[in-house]
């Protein structure tokens, strides 16, 4: 069987810092591959290298062909990175969050009803009922609610 994803030989430093030395990594189908270590390992700087964070790193799906990663986070196919951090605008409410520089556009203006019944059906589909409006201000919620949504797009 052909991994899904595969790195070969991936490195990367930061300035005199090498963060990743040579990595090599096989994702299969249909499996659930972990990503584990010690505080300082790399486990960040291996997903941010993937997802095109940085410089390009030489990265194959299955058959070979070359994945092309763009910096945000997203690939051609439509995947998406999803970080554990809660770096949120706390000022905008959580349909504006969830499309951050992603937002739906309709005849040159913001489609605002698409946004929020895609956002509420993200919600609905992770199964969150704490939320009281998906236009409460991000900085009402508590941090547990914060991280049940924070979802990339949907």
């Amino acid at each position: 069987m052909e991994p899904l994803l595969q790195l070969r030989g991936v490195s990367k430093y930061f300035g005199p810092v090498q963060a990743l030395t040579r990595v090599d990594l096989d994702v299969m189908t249909g499996q659930v591959t972990a990503l584990a270590g010690d505080n300082g390992a790399g486990k960040s700087v291996l997903v941010k290298t993937i997802s095109g964070l940085w410089e390009r790193p030489k990265v194959s799906c299955s058959g070979g062909e070359p994945i092309h990663l763009h910096s945000r986070g997203r690939g051609d196919d439509g995947d998406h990175t999803i970080y554990q951090d809660l770096a949120l605008c706390n000022n905008l409410d959580i349909v504006q969050n969830m499309y951050l520089g992603h937002e739906l556009m309709r005849h040159l203006v913001l489609d605002e009803g698409a946004m929020e019944k895609a956002a509420r059906q993200t919600l609905t589909d992770l199964s969150v009922k704490t939320i009281r409006s998906i236009r409460q201000p991000v900085e009402s919620l508590s941090g547990g609610q914060r991280s049940r949504w924070r979802w990339p797009r949907p």
